[in-house]
């Protein structure tokens, strides 16, 4: 058998408190980096040791299954006003604070749902993130045609005083609706998506109370979905990624 990184090491069992077995490292790695290998078709996480390894080295560790764990946790990680727990630039609360949709996307990704916020059907969810960039990047692009003329400051009776040019009824009235229908958007698919996070994670709670958190706090919101559906102490988050988040290390076979 061979993986990406070469042939496939082989892994002994010796008689100790734990099992022991040998992992070819995927590349060079300082100490404390963990990834995931495989060995009798259970997953264990190996931590480099102090020393660090380089790539094709092979190193004793010992064999600790990961314990599947329940997804309901039946509470929230951190409230919404823990949006700086992991730093005030951290990738998910620069996307949540700059372009929330696109984080919303995201985590509809993770939760396997459409761009419409509802449970997808096989692989749909893959294009989700795309999608919904979609949905920006036509708001934007059409907003910018269609945008009444900003204020001008003009001097009357000695005084400056903002006024508004003369646009078009018909240009208003696009605009408005444009400008409703990405809230509402926003708003329903967001709603939805805090619906199904709690359903997912046993979080007790209403959809009125979806609602009003999307409606009045949807930065807040998006980011606080964003950490529940992540483990961010484990996988770094990214802002271009269909998640959010940075692949994985690859799972090695011994």
């Amino acid at each position: 058998m061979s993986s990406k990184y070469g042939a496939v090491p082989s892994a002994s069992a010796v008689v100790t408190g734990d099992i022991i077995v040998e992992v070819e490292a995927p590349a060079t790695l300082s100490a404390g980096y963990k990834f995931d290998a495989i060995y009798d078709g259970q997953t264990f996480s190996v931590t480099v040791p102090p020393a660090g390894v380089t790539k094709g080295q092979r190193i004793a560790v010992p064999f600790r299954p990961l314990m599947p764990t329940a997804e309901g946790t039946g509470e929230w990680k951190d409230g919404l006003c823990g949006c700086c727990k992991f730093g005030c630039c951290h990738a998910h609360l620069c996307c949540a604070w700059c372009c929330p949709v696109a984080l919303m996307g995201q985590v509809l990704t993770r939760m396997k749902m459409s761009w419409l916020g509802n449970a997808a059907v096989e692989t749909e969810y893959r294009s989700t993130f795309r999608k919904t960039l979609y949905v920006i990047i036509v708001y934007f692009v059409l907003g910018l045609i269609f945008a009444t003329p900003s204020p001008e400051l003009t001097k009357i009776n000695g005084a400056y005083v903002d006024v508004s040019p003369t646009a078009p009824t018909w240009q208003i009235i696009v605009n408005n609706v444009l400008n409703l229908s990405f809230g509402l958007y926003t708003l329903i698919v967001l709603t939805k998506l805090r619906a199904a996070v709690r359903e997912r994670y046993s979080i007790h709670g209403s959809c009125c109370g979806d609602c009003c958190c999307s409606l009045w706090c949807t930065c807040l919101t998006v980011a606080q979905l964003a950490r529940q559906t992540a483990d961010y102490d484990v996988q770094g988050a990214k802002c271009c990624t269909g998640t959010g988040l940075e692949p994985l290390p690859p799972v090695l076979t011994v």
